[in-house]
């Protein structure tokens, strides 16, 4: 376990090397201090959910929105929680991060309101891949929590950049958006010597957020091959990596690359798409607990049905 952590920091590290000096000019938009503050608690291997409570408990809007998703069809519980200490004892810490992470970036994430680019379907793409992620990792064993968040996050970087950093990124994305034969990482890469995943990398590791993660995100444009061959494939970084290959809800059809992976995690296209029927059933109501008005993509898994 040691040398999988260890691993992880390492990427890390080479993911976000240099971006410091590339965006000198600006800083990526913090996440809600509140947010921030429990993710802090939440980073020390000795904290328990009496810790953690209070600091959710002191933001109502915070805390309103954990109980929310606490008592959705996602977690299927028995009856209803009533309380932040209890939410925090039955489910979790882990559980409890990936939920107030998910609110945090929610809250962080604005329009950038540039040609070509829409909001609603951003939200759509990384929802609906953040909770196949999980389902994925749960059908295979590992780290369900980290799975849905590292890909509600892998796209992080482009409202960031077409906001913050637009001058520098504008003719990259003007020039993938006149020509969409090639995915933007490849645009990205030609032009730039970096792509969006990088970028979002370097993001998360500004936010402290665990390595893991980082690496979720850096490494999500690379095929599964390129991830087995890091000793990653069996972990969130693997779920992550195969639920980028999930079509945007603008291309349902664009289905090769899902169908030419998906073997490598030993999951067959039936099972692909029974995972995703089993999102759409909870994508409407966790969209709606975390403030998104967006439709389920339901192009997206008639395309899988076949």
């Amino acid at each position: 376990m040691f040398r999988i952590f260890k691993k992880f920091s390492q990427y890390a590290t080479l993911l976000t090397g240099d971006f410091a000096r590339i965006f000198k000019d600006f800083s990526p938009p913090p996440l809600p201090e509140v947010v921030a503050r429990v993710l802090d608690r939440l980073s020390h291997p000795e904290v328990t959910p009496a810790e953690v409570a209070p600091l959710i408990e002191k933001d109502p809007a915070l805390a309103a929105q954990v109980l929310k998703l606490v008592n959705s069809a996602f977690f299927g519980l028995s009856r209803s929680i009533t309380s932040i200490r209890e939410a925090t004892t039955l489910l979790g810490l882990k559980e409890i991060k990936s939920l107030v992470l998910s609110y945090g970036v929610v809250q962080t994430i604005k329009d950038p309101h540039r040609e070509g680019f829409d909001i609603a379907v951003f939200w759509e793409d990384s929802l609906f891949r953040a909770l196949f992620a999980r389902e994925v990792a749960r059908h295979r064993g590992f780290q369900p929590e980290e799975a849905f968040s590292g890909a509600l996050l892998e796209d992080v970087a482009l409202p960031v950049l077409l906001t913050n950093w637009y001058e520098g990124y504008r003719r990259v994305y003007e020039t993938w958006q006149a020509d969409r034969s090639r995915s933007l990482h490849e645009v990205e890469r030609e032009m730039l010597s970096w792509d969006h995943a990088q970028a979002g990398a370097w993001v998360l590791r500004s936010w402290k957020l665990p390595d893991v993660l980082v690496c979720c995100v850096g490494l999500h444009t690379h095929s599964l091959v390129q991830i087995a061959e890091m000793g990653f494939l069996e972990t969130p970084i693997g779920a992550v990596a195969l639920a980028s290959k999930i079509p945007s809800v603008t291309t349902p059809q664009a289905l090769e690359e899902l169908k030419a992976e998906a073997p490598l995690l030993r999951l067959s296209l039936e099972t692909i798409a029974a995972l995703a029927e089993k999102v759409l059933d909870t994508f409407g109501e966790i969209a709606a607990c975390l403030g998104l008005e967006i439709s389920p993509p339901v192009t997206v898994v008639e395309a899988l049905r076949g």
